[in-house]
């Protein structure tokens, strides 16, 4: 396999230890991890610690460039490398490599690369280092933001607010451009030693600097200290920032360092020891100055010390809230605050492990693996797209498809995929089954290479009789079509391949209308995993159901209800939340007496009964899903039948578990651990689930996904196919 060529040019110095330099190492070291990739990393000065750099240079998927190297700057002697010569240097490496990826941290090396709009175009720029509010931009400042949103290759945000800050910024901002790239914590230990069994030890790793407080913590600690005798506060680091406010800063902090009783300054250590050092803490600091409690970014000490099985004191500000929840008992934002928590922390086991259990579940979502894997999913599609296809196989650029059928949602994220492969596409939108403008269809395929009919109904049968013998024509065949004689009424012989999104369907499609095996083909739905993401679970949600869709009557609103009804009479605290389009704004369900029927009667049963009413949520369509999923614990698929359900698998990359009636073919697409056959088989696994809400099966179900539905494990069939090589 041809490995992808990437370039790391990050404004952060390794000599030094802070979290920024951390992140340029551990981003390093996970493209190197994914193997899919050669990495040179520009190193700001000449390599001489080996805290950090040691990793990078005994790797030997990883070549450390030493950016000072006199022979790129004419036998000038620098020291350490600015913002423009990074870039610079970046450019010059770009032009000898030509890099398929180079991943850019710092606001002054991208402002700088817009220069060389081709080394930009391979950019994934990563920016803390600009101002995280709309209002504090001037117009100058939009326009860079937008000239860098549009020139670049990829936009990594730390948090969801910086997504938000991006897409406020830049006017129509290619939602496919933008990424979450969040803090990253070496993988977490099974088990952690019990905050019972830990000395009263404090801890804060990382940069002192004013607004990070610490000289106020190492000055107020000795009070603390008095009051528990036996307490400890550990600080690791040795970054001292030259501060003008308060005066003679370096010198007190050095001093506080060094002469505060009780506390034990270690200076700088590698990651592995500052690892060492927590496991053995209580709680670690990450007290802020009120300044920043408007910040997008957060910190990656916090997720350190949960993946160590410590508590964090820290700010109360949205982000944290969004985080770890508005009652997280270790907050602290004035001096007092901070004094009195930091003796509870110290004393009181109870609130230490409630907060610590908080933070190692925030942790587990950002652990080294999971970041790997993200990343190898990156580097995949670009891989595919820059060098994976033969010269024959790259007319992609010209190959234009049509997308002809009634409902096209379930093409949309198949559709971007392809389109960053350089495909184009024509849009044939059909009013329904068999209904559309005949005259707007045959103007469209004068223009197509391919036609691609979404479902196997009447769009299927007209374009199979009108293509030309020049043309390619796709089917994607979902369920329906088994009731419906569209299919074998359509031209087999003009049909290239249909594709079903599972075995089952295919065998009772071709049980039913017997067309030619060779003609058909099994590739499963595409799951997005970067659009549907865990996030933080409302403090319900272990015990509320979710469905996604009612209709038609088969999707068995009525088990679901069955269901609560069970698990009301073990715990009063279950609910059901359904989302979707109410039943009666589907134009064709009115026409059918059987349907409509079916959920009056549902709706009298909820309306009728005190309890339901009141635990039975109906939530609108839209486009939140994997917001609203947060609120969710349990995914449902109580169906009599599916091709594949979607919704379980969005549920599952959301962080929900997956209750699946065993319908045909769902062991062939689900696990097995999410099967069941009765409401009484459902009941008892969701109770017993709820007890024990388990992260790390959680995360499981989640990588169950990735491994078979992923853009990386779908979408290169799809291409092969398109691209006859299938």
């Amino acid at each position: 396999m041809i490995k992808k060529r990437v370039l790391i040019c990050a404004n952060p110095d390794l000599n030094y230890i802070d979290g920024s330099s951390i992140w340029a190492q551990t981003i390093c070291l996970a493209v190197a991890a994914t193997d899919v990739a050669h990495v040179d990393f520009i190193a700001k000065s000449t390599p001489r610690r080996d805290e950090l750099f040691r990793p990078l240079l005994d790797d030997v998927r990883v070549n450390v460039i030493d950016g000072t190297d006199k022979q790129y700057w004419d036998n000038k002697d620098y020291r350490q490398l600015n913002s423009q010569q990074l870039a610079d240097l970046a450019v010059f490496l770009e032009r000898i490599k030509s890099y398929d990826v180079i991943i850019v941290r710092g606001l002054e090396i991208a402002q700088a690369l817009l220069e060389c709009p081709s080394a930009l175009g391979k950019c994934w720029l990563y920016l803390t280092d600009i101002p995280q509010a709309v209002d504090e931009y001037s117009l100058a400042q939009r326009q860079l933001m937008t000239q860098l949103a549009g020139g670049a290759a990829k936009i990594l945000c730390q948090s969801r607010g910086f997504m938000a800050l991006w897409q406020k910024l830049v006017p129509n901002f290619p939602a496919d451009k933008l990424a979450l790239y969040s803090p990253v914590i070496p993988d977490l230990m099974t088990t952690c030693t019990a905050i019972a069994n830990r000395k009263r030890k404090a801890v804060y790793a990382g940069k002192y600097k004013c607004e990070w407080k610490t000289l106020e913590m190492a000055e107020l600690w000795p009070e603390v200290h008095r009051q528990v005798s036996d307490s400890e506060l550990l600080m690791i680091g040795d970054k001292i920032h030259n501060e003008s406010v308060p005066e003679n800063y370096m010198q007190r902090m050095r001093d506080a360092l060094e002469h505060t009783a009780g506390l034990r300054w270690v200076g700088a250590l590698s990651r592995e020891r500052v690892q060492a050092e927590l496991l053995d803490s209580r709680v670690g600091l990450s007290w802020r100055a009120e300044s920043m409690n408007d910040t997008l970014e957060y910190s990656t000490k916090i997720l350190e010390y949960g993946g160590a099985g410590c508590a964090a004191i820290l700010n109360r500000n949205q982000l944290h809230v969004e985080l770890l929840g508005n009652d997280y008992p270790l907050y602290a934002n004035s001096t007092e605050e901070f004094k009195s928590q930091l003796r509870r922390a110290l004393v009181d086991d109870h609130v230490v492990e409630d907060a610590a259990r908080r933070l190692r579940e925030l942790a587990e979502r950002h652990t080294f693996s999971s970041c790997v894997a993200t990343i190898k999913t990156w580097l995949n599609q670009t891989s595919t797209a820059s060098a994976g296809f033969s010269p024959d196989e790259k007319r992609n650029e010209e190959t234009r498809i049509l997308i002809a059928g009634h409902d096209l949602k379930f093409f949309a994220s198949l559709k971007d995929e392809l389109a960053s492969f350089g495909f184009t596409f024509l849009e044939d939108k059909w009013l329904g089954h068999n209904c559309h403008d005949e005259e707007k269809s045959r103007e469209l395929l004068n223009g197509a290479d391919i036609i691609f009919c979404e479902w196997c109904l009447g769009n299927l049968k007209w374009y199979s009789h009108n293509k030309r013998p020049d043309q390619k024509l796709f089917a994607r065949f979902h369920a329906q079509e088994r009731k419906l004689t569209y299919l074998e009424e359509a031209n087999w012989s003009n049909i290239d391949q249909i594709i079903f999104v599972s075995e089952h369907m295919r065998r009772d499609a071709q049980r039913k209308f017997g067309f030619p095996a060779d003609k058909s083909i099994v590739i499963p739905n595409l799951l997005n995993d970067e659009k549907f993401t865990p996030i933080r679970k409302s403090g319900d949600s272990p015990f509320t159901i979710g469905m996604i869709g009612i209709v038609p009557a088969a999707k068995r609103l009525d088990r679901a209800i069955d269901l609560l009804e069970e698990l009301l009479k073990k715990d009063d605290r279950y609910c059901l939340r359904v989302k979707g389009k109410h039943p009666l704004d589907y134009d064709w369900l009115l026409n059918r007496e059987e349907e409509v029927s079916y959920y009056k009667k549902i709706y009298k049963r909820i309306n009728s009964s005190p309890t339901l009413r009141y635990k039975v949520i109906f939530d609108p369509a839209g486009d939140d899903v994997n917001t609203w999923l947060s609120l969710v614990g349990f995914i449902l698929s109580p169906s009599d039948a599916e091709s594949f359900h979607l919704a379980v698998g969005e549920g599952m990359l959301s962080g929900c578990f997956p209750i699946v009636w065993n319908w045909d073919g769902a062991d062939n697409i689900w696990p097995e651990s999410s099967l069941v056959a009765t409401v009484s088989d459902a009941a008892e696994k969701i109770t017993k689930l709820s007890r024990c809400f388990d992260s790390s099966s959680l995360k499981n179900n989640r990588g169950y996904v990735v491994e078979r539905y992923s853009s990386i494990k779908v979408v290169p069939n799809i291409i092969s196919l398109l691209s006859g090589t299938v």
